[in-house]
């Protein structure tokens, strides 16, 4: 149990306490003590009777805990009762939290053993006693490579996951009632886990390799250029700081927090549906989820179709999809509302219903109509109530200290969009844009790319249907982007449609102080990005001048100093130079934000390990889609990756010309990265015939090169068909990419990536390892196997040491250091370190707890005892058993903190240092203290028993 609690007892005579609260710190149950001092004791103090005021203690305790947390009283004693049934049947930390527990069956040749199954936040655990057979499970998270739903009784029941781990076991657990919830949970608690391994790893790998070369390192394909910063990461999230924009918030303008009281599982259940619900509308990361309404009628202006959807409120903004096959979505910034009604009115069925009414900055307006018993609705106008009252307290806050948070100045921000200036002008006329096309020219030929008639019809567009922050985008919106767009509008569009536009909304001001930043003082990155500068699309006439390398290196510069976890790669300066063309350069910035943060993650990291995993997808895909194909490339062995690591890296654009690169990238900003897959699986097919036929590497780069020089010939040349031979074969490629493979959808991709993603990561893991131990000069008498369980020992100390298992203000004071070196343990995390691998160490901490158990056992007669030479009796009376009782606490408390004294450990460790012998004799490979298990607890795992001791 907590060591700290506060107890109720509503008489002196009475032996019955009451539990009002509990904690783990004294500074916690203070503070529950300072709440009941206000809110309870007043009212306490008016009752006289006993019985009533116990009653009112009880029933006000229980309803506070119940609303607070969202689950009754019962179900709160059972987790209760878990909690302690875990830590008591498994060897973890304090620190270790038990996030939930499901009942299931684990499957051991044709036994079943049924029992529970225990997720924490770092471990996977289960057990069972069934007839005196007991099966006891438990391996950490961070070790499962593979996880997958699974069917029992012969495929009859969806009630069962597959587990695989990276040694190579499987585990069969059946029987789960709620089996897609744990996996879900699972899931999630898997990702954040390989999140933080992936860190760690590419961390030291690239560390390694720019201290052992001088400078920024590659990545392990040998395609990216990467460096590290010592210094501090200016994109670390902290309290009270938008993790899109350096900006301190106001109290108004803070993210809305979970509920206080909220469960790990109820927390890591909202983290998922926060994130899903971010990369549906394309959101900043600082968006939380507050409320939804499931059943929602979209009514459009100018048109008698009628949408049926979800409506969603977060903490700046409004969205609506539809269900229906032609599909509406809406973002609405708060800031671009102008006014909401609600009023009662009836539906198409003529039943009552409430109707809300929504006016925007371009006088745009859309209803909503919901049931009117909908208890849904009450709560989504409560929220969208409170959040336009924090937002008019930030605009107050913003005006009155004169700040940099000028995000919700519309009329500013609408200037710099073209669609503005193309309303206000003609679609003959092009709009001015500050980017490098509108200086010197976009690619291809205007009359050819039919680019008047392209602006007429999305002229007509935005008059219906809004433009830039207030678009409702409609299936003609998306049919638009697909035929092509119009070089004036693709900037625009291109931001629109990837949600980099309210990205840049929000921190407004943030690109010009990373700018500044750098002409101040050069990042890590400046060298590489200088050497690349006049590598990216040296034919375009703006990059042989001044002007477009300037621009060029600004963005790069500025948004390695952004993310300085990420930095630069070599691939980023050809994205980001075609986007220049059309887009400016603060554009720029945040849409190659949006790129790398949730596009595309992963792909320029030291690792490359985003463009690794969806190779091994696009490898999958194609196996499933063209198993012929597939099985001529491995008779041959011809690497599929030689030819489509550079297409997504690039995004086609330096594979395919130009101008249908651009065509690419219009689909990409609309629909995602499964675009990326039907592109490449499409060149495939339709190149199938001449690919069978190749027997290497090169004539497989050969035939894709021929295929690429003819994209913009007929595709059919000999059809009697005017409109056929008008068909390019890059026409071609689209309609094959969409309408051959339309099985591979956002959610697939999803899914894919999830799937693949702990076997890319345990490979990323293994190659940082390798790296390192190939790179030791000096082995000082290890062996290489120690040196492996050396590296893997260290990095699992280290992985937990960052804020995981400490106690708090160790935890505080560690938090402060971590960005500036991520790799280097504290002297806690060393003697954890030394606990790990050496005898010494275990036999040490074994010893002071040993001693303070003893003192805590000493009665006050063994004090007195020893005081008088074992006489009894005595002078002091009650003082001398007061002072007697203190000094024995004042002992255990001493040894007590001895255990968490760096100078107790410094001292232990010199006194043994001298005696050491060689390190080959004393490092523990085969000790039972040293198993899978124990060895990789968390860094407050209790002791090994005395058995374990070799």
């Amino acid at each position: 149990p907590p060591p700290y609690r506060v107890v109720y007892r509503h008489s002196a005579a009475s032996d019955s306490f009451i539990v009002l609260a509990v904690g783990e710190t004294k500074d916690e149950i203070e503070a529950d003590w300072r709440w009941l001092s206000d809110n309870i004791m007043p009212v306490v103090s008016e009752l006289t009777e006993g019985a009533d005021r116990a009653s009112f203690v009880v029933t006000k305790i229980r309803f506070l805990a119940t609303e607070e947390s969202g689950q009754d009283v019962t179900a709160d004693r059972k987790m209760r009762a878990a909690t302690t049934t875990f830590r008591q049947t498994f060897d973890v930390g304090r620190a270790e939290n038990l996030v939930t527990y499901y009942s299931c069956a684990l499957q051991s040749g044709f036994m079943l053993h049924q029992g529970w199954l225990y997720l924490s936040e770092h471990y996977f655990c289960f057990y069972s006693y069934m007839f005196g057979s007991e099966k006891k499970l438990m391996f950490q998270l961070r070790d499962i490579k593979d996880l997958q739903k699974a069917k029992s009784m012969g495929g009859a029941r969806d009630d069962a996951i597959e587990v695989e781990t990276k040694d190579g076991s499987r585990y069969f657990f059946s029987n789960l009632f709620h089996r897609d919830e744990t996996f879900d949970m699972l899931s999630q608690l898997t990702a954040n886990t390989m999140k933080r391994v992936l860190m760690s790893s590419e961390y030291a790998s690239s560390q390694h390799q720019a201290s052992s070369t001088g400078g920024p390192s590659a990545g392990p394909t040998g395609g990216g250029s990467h460096g590290r910063s010592p210094s501090a990461s200016s994109s670390a999230v902290g309290v009270g700081i938008n993790p899109d924009s350096r900006l301190p918030l106001s109290s108004a303008a803070q993210p809305a927090k979970l509920k206080t009281g909220a469960s790990l599982a109820e927390q890591i259940a909202q983290q998922r549906r926060n994130e899903e619900f971010r990369g549906e509308f394309g959101l900043p990361r600082s968006e939380t989820l507050l409320s939804i309404i499931e059943a929602a009628t979209l009514a459009l202006p100018n048109t008698s179709y009628l949408y049926t959807g979800k409506l969603y409120l977060s903490s700046s903004f409004v969205c609506f999809v539809s269900k229906n096959y032609r599909g509406c979505r809406i973002t609405f910034p708060m800031a671009a509302i102008r006014r909401i009604e609600r009023i009662s009115g009836t539906d198409r069925f003529a039943m009552p219903c409430y109707e809300l009414i929504i006016t925007v900055w371009h006088q745009t307006g859309v209803s909503f109509k919901v049931p009117l018993d909908n208890s849904e609705c009450n709560r989504w106008c409560d929220a969208l109530r409170g959040q336009l009252k924090l937002m008019v307290e930030e605009q107050r806050f913003a005006k009155e200290n004169k700040t940099a948070l000028a995000r919700y100045t519309i009329k500013a921000f609408c200037r710099t969009c073209p669609s503005e200036q193309l309303l206000q002008t003609s679609a003959s006329s092009q709009p001015e844009v500050n980017c490098l096309g509108h200086t010197f020219g976009y690619p291809g030929d205007e009359k050819e790319l039919k680019e008047k008639g392209k602006n007429r019809h999305w002229l007509a567009y935005f008059r219906e249907n809004g433009r830039n922050l207030t678009a409702i985008r409609r299936a003609e919106f998306d049919r638009l982007i697909r035929v092509g767009l119009s070089n004036s509008l693709r900037g625009e569009i291109w931001e629109l449609s990837s949600g980099a536009m309210y990205l840049r909304f929000q921190n407004r001001g943030v690109y010009e102080k990373y700018v500044n930043d750098y002409l101040d003082c050069k990042g890590p990155y400046a060298d590489e990005i200088e050497k690349d500068l006049n590598r990216s699309l040296p034919e375009y006439a703006g990059y042989q001048v001044p002007q477009g390398i300037d621009a060029l290196r600004r963005v790069l510069n500025a948004y390695s100093l952004r993310d300085s976890e990420l930095g630069y790669c070599q691939a980023m300066n050809i994205v980001a130079s075609a986007m220049l063309i059309f887009m400016s350069e603060e554009q720029v910035f945040w849409t190659l934000s949006v790129m790398c943060d949730r596009l595309v993650p992963g792909y320029y990291s030291p690792s490359m390990y985003g463009a690794t995993l969806d190779q091994s997808i696009f490898q999958s895909l194609v196996e499933e889609t063209m198993p012929t194909l597939a099985d001529a490339f491995k008779r041959h062995d011809i690497q599929l990756s030689i030819a489509c690591l550079p297409w997504f890296l690039t995004l086609y654009i330096n594979s395919m010309p130009l101008l249908y690169a651009l065509r690419v990238l219009d689909c990409f900003f609309l629909d995602g990265p499964k675009i990326l897959f039907q592109i490449g699986l499409a060149i495939l097919k339709i190149n199938g015939g001449a690919l069978l036929e190749v027997t290497d590497d090169g004539g497989f780069l050969f035939v894709l090169k021929q295929y690429y020089a003819t994209l913009g010939d007929a595709a059919y040349p000999d059809a009697t068909n005017a409109r056929a031979r008008n068909v390019t074969k890059f026409h071609e490629l689209l309609y094959v990419a969409y309408t051959d493979f339309p099985a591979i959808t956002h959610d697939r991709i999803v899914e894919l990536r999830r799937s693949h993603q702990l076997r890319i990561v345990h490979s990323v893991q293994e190659f940082s390892k390798r790296t390192f131990l190939r790179s030791v000069v000096d082995a000082g008498g290890f062996t290489k196997e120690q040196l492996s369980m050396l590296y893997d020992r260290y990095y699992s100390v280290l992985f937990y040491s960052r804020g995981n298992g400490m106690p708090r203000e160790m935890a505080k004071s560690a938090g402060d250091d971590e960005a500036s070196d991520k790799i280097t343990l504290d002297v806690y995390a060393f003697a954890r370190f030394m606990y790990e691998i050496s005898s010494w160490m275990r036999v040490q901490i074994r010893e002071a707890r040993e001693r303070i158990q003893s003192h805590r056992n000493v009665s006050l007669a063994d004090v007195k005892r020893k005081k008088l030479g074992g006489g009894g009796g005595g002078g002091g009376g009650g003082s001398g058993s007061a002072d007697d009782q203190s000094r024995v606490d004042d002992v255990a408390r001493e040894t007590a903190a001895s255990l968490e004294n760096p100078g107790w450990f410094i001292t232990s460790l010199f006194r043994y240092a001298a005696a050491m012998v060689p390190p080959k004799s004393r490092l523990h490979m085969n000790d039972p203290g040293s198993s899978s298990t124990s060895s990789t607890s968390p860094p407050e795992a209790s002791p090994q028993p005395e058995g374990s001791e070799s």
